[in-house]
């Protein structure tokens, strides 16, 4: 299977996830509204369920994201570069990118493996797991990083090709 068909499936499965994570904050948003419009008292654990809940929903979304091209971009700095400035350029948001979510990566897996192992759980009210949310952090940043990696090279092959950048 094709490297692009891969990570598009792993995309759509974390899109899900993302999306039920979205679909569970709006479920206890709403709940606590009415709950404390209502009845005069809000929805137990909502903050909780809310605060853990929350990373998952924008981690997961990130290699769709990168995938689709929709991260900020400057545009209208890049359209105006030539080719071969415009492709070193990508290659140096690409690099920069790879140093960061990579950090990042390395930093948060020590951090979700305790936090798995603790069954660590928020304070308040209700305890609600915060292990899923720290799990899925490195997951979504390690993914991410492979992405750029990937398009790293390929912006290296475009920038060393005949044309020099300019079908990218």
């Amino acid at each position: 299977m094709e490297k692009n068909k891969v990570m598009q499936r792993i995309a759509a499965v974390c899109n899900v996830i993302g999306a039920i994570a979205l679909l569970i904050m709006l479920v206890v948003t709403v709940a606590d509204v009415i709950m404390s419009r209502i009845f005069n008292s809000p929805f137990p654990g909502a903050t909780e369920v809310i605060t853990s809940v929350m990373p998952i929903s924008v981690f997961a979304f990130l290699l769709s994201t990168q995938l689709k091209s929709r991260h900020i971009n400057i545009d209208m700095v890049i359209n105006r570069l030539g080719p071969k400035a415009g492709t070193l350029l990508k290659m140096a948001g690409q690099g920069i990118g790879i140093f960061l979510f990579g950090l990042l990566t390395k930093l948060t897996v020590p951090m979700a493996i305790y936090s798995y192992k603790i069954t660590e759980h928020t304070g308040g009210g209700v305890a609600v797991p915060m292990y899923p949310a720290k799990i899925m952090i490195p997951i979504a940043t390690g993914l991410l990083t492979i992405q750029l990696v990937l398009e790293l090279m390929k912006s290296l092959r475009v920038l060393l090709s005949r044309n020099g950048g300019a079908s990218y």
